[in-house]
């Protein structure tokens, strides 16, 4: 029979053996259907409700032209006040955000 002591050393181990394997990078498409196609639509274009809302056009080539990754990044991290865009930041781990960033350059047809 295991004490209560090598039971709980044991949970203790395993608990510190999880936080020291990285997690694994969701699939950018996968949570870009989750998170961001609600709004944005599945293939990066909104419907015209939301596209007069100020909903962005990830296909629209001047947009994509006009922000940096790090702008992208920041907008997904910290939301954009007035307007509807939410930040992700407690919800997405950095490699996610830095992962969907990848996927909105595609969806305007980057080459990443």
């Amino acid at each position: 029979m295991i004490s209560r002591r090598a039971a709980f050393a044991a949970v203790a181990l395993a608990a510190l053996a999880a936080l020291a394997v990285p997690a694994r990078a969701a699939d950018p498409a996968t949570l870009f259907a989750k998170s961001c196609s609600p709004c944005h639509g599945k293939d990066g274009e909104p419907s015209a409700v939301f596209a007069k809302q100020g909903v962005r056009n990830f296909k629209d080539t001047a947009w994509q032209k006009s922000k940096t990754d790090a702008q992208i990044e920041q907008a997904i991290r910290e939301g954009k006040k007035g307007t509807m865009m939410a930040a992700f930041e407690k919800q997405l781990p950095a490699e996610d955000i830095k992962g969907l960033v990848s996927y909105i350059r595609k969806l305007g047809g980057a080459k990443k």
